[in-house]
């Protein structure tokens, strides 16, 4: 790939605050002893940005509704855009100040299924808040985004499949550029995915060895690609996944692909 004419990622997602002990001494006097905020993805952004080729946004999902692009032409500067672990709503939606309005805005999920069918290219990464969700957090069905994906969501509430003794990757089509030439055989298992349905037309690179399950699957909707990865590329679903030696690699032939670059 050229410098020159570089893939341009914008990554949402994959980001919480965690609290320490909090006292409540009385009515009044509360102590809230240490917080810190994590971005869990991080290793994949560093792998992305130490890589030729590659350029990387990363936008926390708190910082969604103010800042996610609101126009076709600001989600057009990028060619992949990855929704990992961060709710419909916290891209639908606008901040308090906007809600008083009418029309707070325009629809952002009719723009990403615009920007699919354009030639963009869009990845769901699997989570609580991903594709249906712990308790229907993720909120995908029925959405713009869920029609450009290569899977349904679920229509109760929650999908998840937790499997804390781990499940481990089977590789469907091995010839595939999104998975070929990559040590599988190594790679960690996973403690949980999302359930999904796979759409006809839509092809499985991966399922999970244990269950059946559908791990990895693409498509092509429109002019554009589109992938899902029902587990997580973060704790705890995918608690080693970035230690995994194939880990960077796969994450670049998986952008390559979906950019329509010649995977190399």
């Amino acid at each position: 790939m050229e410098k020159s004419n570089p893939i341009r990622i914008l990554y949402a997602g994959d980001s919480w605050m965690t609290a320490g002990t909090l006292g409540a001494f009385s009515s009044f006097t509360y102590d809230l002893r240490g917080a810190a905020v994590e971005y869990q993805a991080q290793g994949v952004i560093d792998s992305w940005r130490s890589a030729s080729g590659f350029e990387v946004e990363y936008m926390a999902a708190w910082d969604t509704l103010a800042h996610f692009p609101e126009a076709l032409e600001a989600i057009e500067r990028f060619n992949v855009i990855f929704l990992s672990d961060i709710e419909s709503d916290a891209i639908v939606l606008y901040p308090p100040e906007r809600c008083v309005q009418a029309p707070m805005g325009p629809n952002r999920l009719k723009l990403l299924r615009e920007f699919v069918s354009r030639g963009g290219a869009l990845a769901m990464i699997g989570g609580y808040a991903s594709f249906t969700g712990r308790h229907n957090a993720g909120n995908y069905r029925g959405t713009p985004v869920e029609e450009v994906l290569p899977v349904n969501c679920l229509g109760w509430m929650d999908d998840r499949q937790e499997t804390p003794e781990g499940v481990s990757p089977s590789i469907e089509i091995p010839s595939h550029p999104v998975v070929r030439g990559l040590p599988w055989d190594e790679c960690p298992v996973f403690n949980g995915y999302n359930r999904v349905q796979v759409k006809p037309g839509a092809e499985i690179l991966a399922t999970f060895k244990e269950t059946g399950d559908p791990m990895l699957a693409v498509w092509e909707y429109g002019s554009g690609r589109t992938l899902a990865f029902t587990s997580d590329v973060a704790p705890h679903w995918g608690a080693r996944f970035q230690q995994w030696s194939g880990c960077g690699r796969f994450m670049e032939q998986l952008v390559q692909w979906l950019a329509h670059r010649e995977v190399v």
